[in-house]
């Protein structure tokens, strides 16, 4: 699915009812109906006290629908519309519907459901206080609370109107709007439910959302050399962790062979936790990191056919002198993580001198250092310091976070919706680089492994959650629920 502004959708409906494919009405009727359905996934209405609150414009109709829709199903709705019901040519075709419903001036009473149908993408103005006080006393109530294309309050190219409407779920029309991907309005938008309304977007868009990976199929006679080597530079004294999880992300995402060079401070808690992995021992560093000398870097490129490099190396200078020397002499695909994103913002012509498809994938403390900037900056520039960042240095930048970023070469952004908080912890990162690595061993274009591996590790995420809750989910449980998913 295609992430829109407010233009853009506006154009796309124009277009598909000018082309007979439908008419204004069934688009409102449509929106209504996939809003009805959201609600009624959560379980029977029959019996539910619901409040719709319906603004003048077109987002009020769909409201009018949902509202005529779940009286039918049963339940015993009120509609507030503090600015009167809808007046738009469109929405106005729904009043008849919802003449016996009735209508109330407070939200005094409790409700079980509570429908927000404000504004939608329209709202391009700061809230009246009458209005922020009905949202703001909406959001202090315990009942569900659904949103119709987009929490009131919110401007849907992003940035917010001050009070908004605190969303368990957001049903959104057509394509995705940006301030339900980026930081901070997307926490007023709970779980986004997209319904494209059967419109197919083409070329108007502005960015694009992962879609599901579509399973490679091997083979029968493939053998681990189709499947490729991975080498990974990973893990120092003190961090062995990193380089663990690493390894077994990549073997558990498809790769062949894992071949991992390992200080030999590291060695046996790597090979005994690891031990499907082809292990490289080399020293230990005064500050803990491997020792890579010339003739080691060259030999273990030679038979590799993606490259890992950084995860729990240490911030110090070996660690950077390793970075350096790794990027001197690879010759393949190559993901840089953590520190060695710390080395790379130290020396930037690390990147421009690559001469292989580099895929860094920063956090954004680390998306700050290379930009000496902050991290509050960072966040609020997701996407252009994303793209900008991409096109400049000609690789793939992974900017992780909620809704993790994935920018291409070409300028080209896409958003991941898959993944929770319980991936916010130390060690996940070093599960999506191995993912990723894996993926262009098996001889994936680099933008599509970095998409692919974005999505399923956040897929892989949301599994774990489910099977143990999304505070208590480690990034080993993420490693185990890739076994459970097919790409």
């Amino acid at each position: 699915m295609k992430v829109l502004t407010v233009e853009q959708i506006k154009n796309v409906e124009k277009t598909a009812v000018l082309n007979g494919l439908f008419s204004y009405e069934d688009l409102m009727k449509n929106a209504g109906k996939a809003v009805f359905e959201q609600i009624s996934a959560q379980g029977s209405v029959a019996g539910k006290r619901v409040l719709i609150l319906v603004g003048s414009g077109n987002n009020g109709g769909d409201g009018l629908v949902v509202a005529g829709l779940l009286k039918d199903a049963g339940a015993i709705v009120k509609i507030l519309a503090p600015y009167g019901l809808p007046k738009t040519k469109t929405a106005i075709v729904f009043c008849p519907g919802i003449l016996d419903i009735d209508q109330v001036n407070s939200v005094d009473d409790e409700f079980d459901i509570y429908v927000d149908a404000l504004f939608g993408i329209g709202l391009n103005r700061e809230l009246d206080t009458d209005t922020s006080r009905i949202i703001d006393t909406v959001n202090k109530k315990k009942g569900l609370k659904i949103a119709v294309d987009v929490p009131s309050g919110l401007f849907s190219n992003g940035g917010s109107a001050g009070c908004v409407f605190h969303a368990d779920f957001t049903v959104t029309f057509i394509g995705y709007k940006l301030c339900q991907l980026l930081p901070p309005t997307s926490s007023f938008c709970g779980a986004v439910v997209p319904n494209g309304l059967g419109i197919d977007v083409k070329n108007e868009y502005s960015y694009s959302v992962i879609d599901k990976p579509i399973p490679k199929i091997y083979d029968k006679n493939a053998h681990k050399g189709t499947f490729g080597t991975v080498l990974t530079v990973c893990g120092s004294y003190g961090m062995c962790g990193a380089s663990i999880l690493s390894a077994r992300a990549a073997l558990t995402s498809g790769a062949g062979i894992v071949k991992s060079i390992v200080c030999d401070r590291n060695y046996s808690a790597f090979t005994s936790a690891v031990p499907e992995a082809v292990t490289i021992p080399v020293g230990t560093s005064p500050q803990g990191a491997p020792v890579v000398y010339d003739e080691t870097m060259i030999s273990a490129v030679s038979r590799a056919n993606s490259l890992l490099v950084g995860c729990g190396l240490g911030d110090n200078s070996d660690a950077q002198k390793v970075v350096e020397n790794v990027l001197k002499y690879t010759n393949v695909p190559t993901v840089i993580d953590a520190d060695g994103i710390n080395a790379v913002a130290r020396n930037i012509r690390l990147l421009i001198d690559a001469k292989v498809p580099i895929i860094l994938t920063p956090h954004p403390g680390e998306m700050a250092r290379l930009l000496k900037t902050t991290i509050s900056d960072v966040e609020a520039n997701r996407v252009n310091y994303s793209r900008n960042f991409a096109v400049q240095y000609k690789c793939i930048l992974v900017l992780k976070g909620a809704n993790t970023i994935v920018a291409s070469p070409d300028g080209e952004v896409f958003f991941n919706v898959t993944g929770n908080y319980g991936l916010a912890k130390g060690g996940s990162g070093d599960v999506l680089s191995g993912i990723i690595a894996a993926l262009l061993a098996n001889g994936y274009d680099p933008i599509e492994a970095a998409l692919c591996g974005v999505y399923v590790h956040g897929e892989a995420g949301d599994n774990a959650a489910k099977r143990y809750s999304k505070r208590t989910v480690l990034p080993s449980d993420v490693i185990g629920e890739l076994k459970h998913i097919s790409f």
